[in-house]
């Protein structure tokens, strides 16, 4: 990146140090799936690209007063919203869902964060749009070359890293019920073999033992309707 981003970034950060140290415990995760939180990401990171282009056309000059002034406000919540889920949210929503980003993305994630602060620096500067500057060569080469191309490649391994990471938790879970229906169908059929041998005995003795085969056979029929319901599961989930 070049001196004036990393003298905006320097500025910026030295501004606003109160957003460094939010506390992580402030979010909470509402997304039970990496897929939710890819969406949700997606959502709130992308839109950033459109107000630094937004934003360019602003510094253009010859705007309604009005209506740039409302271009001007969407934009600096989609860029405020995007460094939010960049810096402190997604991470914070990877851990809860007990999840890390390979070394190279989590780069790629610093990246983006890092090319949006000489937007949000201007923005924080001139919040009123009258006294945006003309826009310069370096503020459109690093709008159109270095923020777009590094929020984009990063939305794009991520929504792919995500995906697959997903479906991989989802195919590992299948395997782990399937195999927890199967154990449970071991054990309900050892239940069915014990009442069945407890049924024989108590037979065997008598008149003593009428009150024991009566609840091995309570036993037996509980123990068949179990085995009928996980056959029942387990066939839905092969299918």
């Amino acid at each position: 990146m070049g001196g004036f981003c990393v003298f905006t970034l320097f500025r910026y950060q030295a501004g606003n140090q109160f957003s460094l140290y939010k506390s992580v415990n402030d979010y909470r995760c509402p997304m039970k799936t990496l897929t939710e939180l890819q969406n949700t990401a997606f959502l709130a990171i992308g839109p950033s690209r459109i107000a630094a282009l937004s934003l360019l056309s602003l510094m253009g000059g010859q705007n309604n007063v009005a209506q740039a002034k409302n271009v001007f406000d969407l934009s600096v919540a989609r860029l405020e919203k995007a460094e939010k889920m960049l810096r402190d949210q997604l991470p914070e929503f990877l851990t809860q869902l007990e999840h890390r980003l390979p070394d190279a993305l989590e780069q790629k994630r610093m990246d983006a964060l890092e090319t949006l602060q000489p937007l949000m620096h201007l923005t924080h500067k001139h919040q009123d749009i009258t006294t945006l500057p003309q826009v310069t060569e370096e503020f459109r080469q690093h709008c159109l070359f270095v923020m777009e191309p590094s929020v984009s490649a990063f939305l794009l391994e991520m929504t792919t890293h995500l995906l697959e990471t997903q479906a991989d938790h989802d195919k590992n879970r299948e395997k782990e019920m399937m195999q927890a229906i199967s154990n449970a169908e071991n054990v309900g059929r050892n239940i069915q073999l014990i009442a069945f041998n407890a049924s024989i005995e108590a037979a065997r003795i008598g008149e003593m033992g009428k009150g024991f085969a009566v609840i091995a056979t309570e036993i037996r029929e509980l123990s068949g309707k179990t085995q009928n319901l996980l056959d029942n599961i387990a066939g839905f989930l092969r299918s």
